[in-house]
């Protein structure tokens, strides 16, 4: 009787963690000072270790149409404040929005990354993300306020560890916004992803508890 008590509190161990585990998460993100995400006064945005963004340039099909030019910089808190790029290399150049393929700048929050000019995240650091251009193609070199000033163009990324389960409240703001479609249907994608482990947590636990009371006879 004691063996088979072991045994479940072991199996019921095993499946309490196993469906607690969060999967990474793949963000996308239109850099673009007309995002209306900007537009609060602090940009902030949460991810765990192991998720990567997606930073997506401007882009348009149509040649004769106006389109914004800008930089991403990773930057101290100190330069976030300043809107100043001057001592940073920009980690792309949105310079070619008519393209046929749009520029996209895929950011992992990793710890250890396999490429040298990549950066490092750790988990309860906040990175500082800013474009100084002044979102015409002359000024796209600009290093210092444009778009980041005059249009608070700049983001935080809180980073958290990547075992802990998401809060409810995070990245609230920027999902009620409804930025994009690919966030929207990431969402929902996720929702039913989730449910649909939850109810096969479920019926695992109900199968193993079933096995116990039968053995336990």
């Amino acid at each position: 009787m004691l063996y088979l008590i072991v045994i479940y509190f072991i199996l019921n161990i095993v499946h309490l963690s196993s469906c607690q585990i969060r999967r990474r998460q793949n963000y996308q993100i239109e850099w673009n000072s007309s995002n209306t995400f900007f537009q609060s006064k602090s940009s902030v945005f949460n991810v765990r270790l192991g998720d990567t963004i997606d930073f997506l340039c401007p882009h348009s099909n149509h040649p004769s149409s106006s389109v914004e030019y800008n930089t991403l910089y990773l930057v101290s808190e100190i330069d976030y404040n300043l809107c100043f790029t001057e001592k940073y290399q920009p980690l792309i150049r949105c310079d070619q929005p008519h393209s046929s393929k749009r520029m996209i700048y895929t950011l992992s929050i990793s710890k250890y990354l396999p490429y040298p000019n990549m950066p490092e995240f750790l988990d309860g650091h906040s990175y500082y993300f800013i474009s100084t251009s002044n979102g015409q193609q002359t000024g796209i070199n600009q290093k210092f306020d444009g778009l980041c000033r005059t249009k608070n163009f700049r983001l935080i990324i809180d980073v958290q560890k990547y075992y802990r389960r998401y809060s409810k409240n995070d990245n609230y703001q920027y999902r009620s916004m409804k930025l994009q479609k690919q966030l929207s249907n990431q969402t929902n994608n996720q929702w039913l992803s989730s449910m649909s482990t939850k109810l096969s947590c479920s019926f695992v636990f109900l199968i193993l508890y079933s096995m116990f009371i039968y053995l336990s006879w």
